[in-house]
């Protein structure tokens, strides 16, 4: 069950890479509809984006944690890596 929950959470992250990416943009999501998915901020790695109704939100991390896109989570620094935020193919 955790296994098909990581995969599906690395499904979402290539999907949200390869879906209108925009390199420069600080990744607001689009929001139509109901939406619990989290968005990575590019701009600041303390924070994400979550969608209430058709509103982005930004929400900060916890003190001493960053977002992390893969496993949609803010985690502790010392396990957080940069990913890039577009694919070099877009």
């Amino acid at each position: 069950m955790k296994a098909a929950l990581i995969l599906l959470c690395l499904a979402l992250f290539v999907v949200a890479i390869y879906a209108d990416c925009d390199p420069n943009g600080n990744g607001l999501p689009n929001c139509s509809g109901t939406s619990t998915t989290r968005y990575r901020n590019n701009w600041d790695p303390t924070r994400y984006w979550v969608c209430e109704g058709n509103t982005p939100t930004v929400v900060k991390c916890d003190i001493g944690l960053g977002y992390d896109p893969v496993t949609s989570e803010c985690i502790p620094w010392s396990q957080w890596q940069w990913y890039p935020v577009c694919s070099d193919s877009n």
